[in-house]
């Protein structure tokens, strides 16, 4: 399998045009199959058990036959980095105009989150805001945020703290309580976690690719029994359109969605860039273009090729362990 996988593997690396928390490009491989196109790139601190979950949802897009979707189009969320007040500003302003988006999603977490907050509510009145702090905030910290973002108008703030447990003492404080790397990081979901997501979040973030395709993603969905936002992985849109094809099998319709992540891309792999229309996106399989995916190939170092054949290779004996 091993073998076969990495002769299958076509490198890229992408960059951002803004810096997105450490992350300034994303490389990784892309695999063609006889159904779609997969895309692997796990961030660069997941081990072997998590970057072999993207590695099982990148061969299902690429090896998996399509089954038929409850939806063809998810409305997304636009996403605002932690960017100087001024420039947030005019980043969210833009994705409003040209996207059309209704809810924006801000990250916080740092010395100017409330400037930032503060400046976006107020110029952009009649749009839904959610802040996200990717559990950076302790709990005292969280409990007096919580009451300055709900001035600003805040309605869901997504993993205020680290542990549920920090999470569930915020509940009810009048902003939403969003789980995401709760879900995304644990190494096994089983019906405790299962039973403390519920406790401490009003809504569940699931991200299909690292959660390992839409089996898990699904099956979780349903045992959480909690409105979902359906969340890419600042992909290109290649493993964007496998997130958006996950969304669109759900039963409950996701609310706004991390789905308009494409705009973060300095460049792409597909023909038809996966953007926002009218706050929505269209759920499509993309194609490779074969042009960009040679330019994106050649900006992978020898020794970055050589670190992402090692951990795919340690991705795949984990997942063929796993399935044996």
């Amino acid at each position: 399998m091993i073998t076969d996988l990495i002769a299958r593997a076509k490198p890229f690396s992408v960059g951002l045009t803004a810096q997105f928390r450490s992350v300034k490009k994303r490389t990784g491989f892309i695999f063609v199959g006889e159904h779609g196109i997969g895309e692997w790139a796990p961030f660069d601190d997941y081990e072997p058990r998590a970057a072999a979950k993207w590695l099982a949802a990148a061969l299902e897009a690429a090896d998996t036959p399509r089954v038929d979707l409850n939806r063809h189009q998810i409305e997304v969320n636009g996403i605002v980095p932690a960017l100087e007040p001024v420039a947030a500003t005019l980043w969210a302003e833009q994705l409003v105009e040209k996207y059309e988006v209704k809810t924006l999603k801000i990250k916080v977490g740092d010395a100017l989150q409330l400037d930032r907050v503060r400046a976006i509510s107020s110029a952009l009145p009649n749009i839904t805001l959610r802040v996200d702090a990717n559990g950076s905030f302790s709990q005292s910290e969280a409990m007096n945020l919580i009451a300055e973002f709900e001035k600003l108008g805040v309605a869901v703030i997504e993993q205020p703290c680290a542990t549920l447990n920090e999470c569930k003492s915020l509940k009810g404080r009048g902003v939403l309580i969003a789980i995401d790397e709760s879900i995304r990081l644990a190494d096994s979901i089983n019906d405790q976690l299962i039973s403390e997501i519920k406790a401490a979040a009003d809504i569940a973030v699931l991200k299909p690719i690292p959660l390992g395709g839409s089996k898990p993603t699904i099956a979780l969905a349903e045992k959480l029994e909690l409105p979902i936002i359906v969340s890419g992985s600042l992909d290109t849109s290649i493993g964007l359109s496998f997130v958006a094809y996950v969304a669109a099998q759900l039963k409950q319709n996701p609310l706004p969605s991390g789905l308009g992540t494409s705009v973060l891309l300095e460049d792409d792999l597909a023909t038809e860039r996966l953007l926002p229309t009218h706050g929505m996106l269209e759920v499509f399989a993309p194609t490779l273009d074969m042009q960009l995916m040679q330019q994106a190939a050649a900006r992978v170092s020898s020794v970055e090729l050589a670190t992402l054949t090692q951990r795919l290779q340690a991705a795949a004996t984990f997942l063929d362990e796993v399935g044996n």
